[in-house]
């Protein structure tokens, strides 16, 4: 495991901040969005992918693709 794998980060970000606030991102504008605002942790969901790439309902349509897609633009 590197010194700044994402785990580490998160246990980093986790002691540092107690709960940790965490804001849901659905796209790389939101995720810069959060991290200017001082967010240290994002999360992306199935759904959010489906509304927000593919303007979706979110009724099992998206794929694992689909996600793995998003956070690499992330």
């Amino acid at each position: 495991m590197s010194l700044h794998s994402p785990g580490q980060a998160f246990r980093a970000a986790l002691a540092k901040e107690n709960p940790l606030q965490i804001v849901g991102a659905i796209n790389a504008n939101h995720a810069l969005l959060a991290q200017r605002a001082g967010y240290q942790a994002i999360y992306l969901s199935g759904g959010g992918v489906a509304a927000g790439s593919l303007g979706l309902p979110d009724l099992g349509i998206s794929t694992l693709d689909d996600v793995l897609t998003d956070i690499r633009r992330i």
